[in-house]
């Protein structure tokens, strides 16, 4: 069995939220926080392999949600995976 992670964008995220009672100095070393507090992310699919067996995992963010969403995570990224 093979697994392949494939980069298919990147989103931000509140920093404080995503590492909880972390300290923000800990963190902030290895995913440094705009003025925002915002931390930049990588979204990522799994393609697993398994002799003639092919799985693409995606678990994405969709595109249901508002436009505020959209704007509030600054994702960015295309959509040409498929």
């Amino acid at each position: 069995m093979q697994l392949f992670a494939i980069p298919t964008g990147n989103l931000k995220l509140d920093g404080g939220a995503m590492f909880g009672v972390v300290p923000k100095s800990l963190w902030s070393k290895h995913y440094p926080a705009d003025e925002n507090n915002l931390i930049n992310l990588s979204m990522r699919c799994l393609l697993v392999v398994d002799g003639n067996r092919k799985i693409l995992i995606n678990n994405g963010i969709g595109d249901k949600q508002s436009e505020k969403f959209f704007s509030h995570y600054d994702l960015n990224g295309d959509d040409t995976l498929l």
